[in-house]
């Protein structure tokens, strides 16, 4: 808190450049949600990818294993 007059001009300042810093941060939030979603597809779409060469590998093992 400021409650010298010095320093009001200082805290107006302060408190200026703190607002733009999360008006920033907040147009970067869609940004990031985009990146996060496009990280997950990939991930998801590798573990896919690992999982249907795995089949292909071993299914005729996996085959004769569940008789």
């Amino acid at each position: 808190m400021c409650f010298k007059n010095s320093a009001a001009s200082f805290c107006a300042a302060y408190n200026t450049v703190v607002v733009n810093a999360q008006r920033q941060n907040d147009s970067h939030k869609h940004q990031r949600h985009a990146i996060y979603a496009t990280e997950t597809f990939g991930l998801l779409l590798i573990a896919f990818l690992l999982l249907a060469l795995t089949l292909i590998r071993y299914w005729h093992f996996i085959h004769w294993s569940v008789r």
